[in-house]
């Protein structure tokens, strides 16, 4: 498999470091890399402008004069993109909770050893292999619908119309019910909201009194007594999900 990366800093030394790694990785793991620099987010932007998600994995320095890595970040998840998995490179490890909306994947603090970046490159390529497996097909009359679990961002039972399928594009309503989905889920990154809806907990970005709010800006309400046990889950999934 050919993976797409891409490498977004404004100092030219960085890059080359960076892509010195994958070279060093990519000879001692037989692993194909196509890779692309960019010295700015606004550069790097006009490449998401013109093409439909270009890249597996983005290496993107926090720090930039203009349009910083977050504000970038922010800007790729909007358009959307929300699969790339974005690396950030930071002078600043502070700065790590500045990047929850935008649900980065890995950290990089400067200066950043060869060991280090191995391990962080073998956790993504290893994400990026379970997403080719965490599919569901779903038989409608007109043919078979194909989703990336990852996609999902909560399936909701309504009496009139179904199943209302919330992807982060669009959303998709088909004939069943959510009893259908909840086996195939159980065992992923998925939590029971309330009777009516399953959610994605890669989404989850607030918790109010009685809703939470997905980084789609989708608000779900949650009874009380639900809440707490939900946020038991999330923050088991939080930890998992940056061991990875």
């Amino acid at each position: 498999m050919l993976y797409r990366i891409a490498i977004c800093d404004d100092e030219i030394s960085q890059i080359k470091n960076i892509s010195d790694y994958l070279t060093r990785f990519s000879i001692k793991t037989d692993t194909e890399f196509q890779i692309e620099r960019f010295t700015s987010g606004n550069e790097l932007l006009k490449k998401y402008y013109n093409e439909k998600s270009p890249f597996d994995i983005l290496f993107l320095d926090m720090e930039m004069p203009g349009r910083n890595g977050i504000e970038t970040a922010e800007e790729i998840r909007r358009i959307p993109d929300r699969n790339v998995l974005i690396a950030f490179i930071t002078n600043f490890p502070e700065y790590m909770q500045d990047s929850f909306d935008v649900q980065a994947s890995q950290y990089l603090t400067k200066p950043i050893s060869y060991e280090l970046f191995e391990q962080k490159l073998e956790k993504m390529l290893s994400y990026i292999g379970e997403l080719e497996t965490n599919i569901t097909v779903i038989s409608q009359k007109s043919g078979e619908i194909i989703l990336h679990l990852d996609d999902i961002v909560c399936i909701e039972s309504d009496k009139k119309a179904g199943v209302i399928i919330t992807t982060n594009k669009d959303e998709i309503i088909i004939k069943g019910k959510l009893t259908d989905f909840e086996d195939e889920l159980a065992d992923k990154y998925f939590i029971s909201i309330h009777r009516s809806c399953i959610a994605n907990m890669k989404y989850i970005r607030k918790f109010n009194a009685d809703s939470l709010e997905f980084s789609t800006g989708k608000i779900v309400p949650v009874s009380r007594r639900k809440l707490s046990e939900i946020k038991e889950a999330f923050s088991k999934y939080m930890v998992m999900r940056y061991k990875r």
